[in-house]
């Protein structure tokens, strides 16, 4: 087991871990999402992620979720150039402040029930950091829409140079010059 990447608060215990877990976090640009292996740790105090490239850390009270439970989700991965990893269910994690998350691993059922028993006796604890409040793995094709919205706008921007410079040629012609 690897270790726990932040000091453990007074009475704090860990109660569950899984090395091989996966969390689904919005892209940079806002389209789309990206899935970070790592290690999830559930305490009886909080849910922490520890991501295994970076080593960023999550860390959320668990007095302050609102619900834990699987829900189902179409998701992918590329692996490699031909092959990609696909999941079909994710552990979505709601918070009190509208705020959630999703996680991969596999127990998810087992996850959910270990978090929301937890909850009940956790201590009342701030966020040390906000979970986001939409979510990529939500908004389905909305990448794709930006993507087209783009593409239409240098459609009508093309167009419009067209228009403007036939239209500048004709007009001179017209005046005689």
């Amino acid at each position: 087991m690897t270790n726990f990447p932040l000091p453990l608060n007074q009475d704090e215990s860990i109660l569950k871990t899984d090395s091989s877990a996966a969390h689904v976090r919005n892209a940079a640009l806002g389209m789309g999402y990206n899935v970070i292996y790592g290690m999830l740790w559930l305490t009886d105090q909080r849910l922490v992620f520890r991501s295994a490239i970076l080593g960023n850390t999550l860390s959320y009270p668990l007095s302050r979720v609102a619900k834990a439970e699987r829900v189902e989700v179409s998701l992918s991965r590329r692996q490699t150039q031909f092959s990609s990893q696909f999941y079909d269910a994710a552990l979505r994690v709601e918070f009190d402040n509208v705020g959630r998350e999703y996680f991969l691993t596999n127990e998810i059922a087992d996850w959910a029930a270990a978090i929301s028993n937890a909850k009940a006796t956790a201590p009342n604890l701030p966020f040390t950091q906000m979970p986001p409040t939409t979510s990529a793995v939500e908004q389905g094709a909305r990448g794709l829409w930006v993507i087209l919205g783009i593409m239409a706008g240098i459609v009508l921007l093309f167009c419009c140079s067209v228009v403007a410079c036939f239209g500048l040629s004709f007009l001179v012609s017209l005046s005689g010059q």
